[in-house]
């Protein structure tokens, strides 16, 4: 005897046998398509095996792709801290890389760092001028007067008290580097940058561990 369930009456009739031709035509579907597609499918992160997603962003090495300027600013900032604070706030191995940079093809847009200082709005907030800035200390005002030498330059440590306001904020921000003892003797006053370079010297030289205090460099 004819069923009389013809194709043609599926896609015209909805009747109790709609749900079940619906799902059967969607597996259909599903299993050409894993068939078919399966290994884009798997690149593209569409899979329930118990397989590595294979992603291919095509993206360079971030060394290869981070500006000078921005390079620099880590760098020379670095060094900043260790000669004038005798504090390391960044892995060696990192700052070697940035310091090795060229001139990338195509740059990274952007800040790429995840640091507060690396955002233009927090510098103007906390009138950050950064040490990677050239003779930042005639950008710098403290309300005091200027004081020269006898060839007309600035003295050194006219220098360096102007440039400890700046200093100042990108310490704060990194006392998780600094030792305990010497945050609790640090007083912030006038000419704090000489007393903190003075307090770091005395600590490295009253270490007390396995071995003499250093940098990890």
């Amino acid at each position: 005897m004819r069923s009389s369930h013809f194709v043609s009456s599926v896609h015209t009739t909805v009747n109790w046998a709609s749900p079940i031709a619906l799902m059967a035509f969607s597996a259909v579907f599903l299993i050409g398509m894993t068939k078919i597609f399966g290994a884009y499918l798997m690149q593209w992160g569409f899979s329930l095996q118990e397989k590595e997603i294979e992603v291919d962003e095509n993206l360079p090495n971030f060394f290869e792709v981070i500006k000078l300027s921005q390079a620099d600013e880590v760098v020379i900032e670095e060094q900043n801290m260790k000669k004038n604070f005798g504090i390391q706030v960044n892995d060696p191995d990192t700052i070697r890389l940035l310091d090795d940079t060229k001139q990338p093809k195509k740059a990274c847009q952007g800040t790429p760092w995840y640091t507060v200082l690396s955002n233009v709005r927090y510098q103007n907030n906390f009138n950050y001028i950064g040490a990677f800035i050239g003779e930042r200390e005639k950008l710098i005002e403290d309300g005091t007067p200027e004081e020269y030498d006898n060839n007309n330059e600035m003295t050194e440590s006219n220098i360096r008290t102007r440039c400890e306001q700046s200093d100042l904020i990108v310490v704060l921000l990194n006392l998780a580097v600094i030792p305990d003892e010497v945050v609790k003797r640090q007083t912030w006053s006038r000419g704090w940058q000489q007393r903190f370079k003075d307090n770091m010297d005395q600590y490295k030289a009253n270490f007390k561990g396995f071995c003499d205090w250093k940098y990890q460099d």
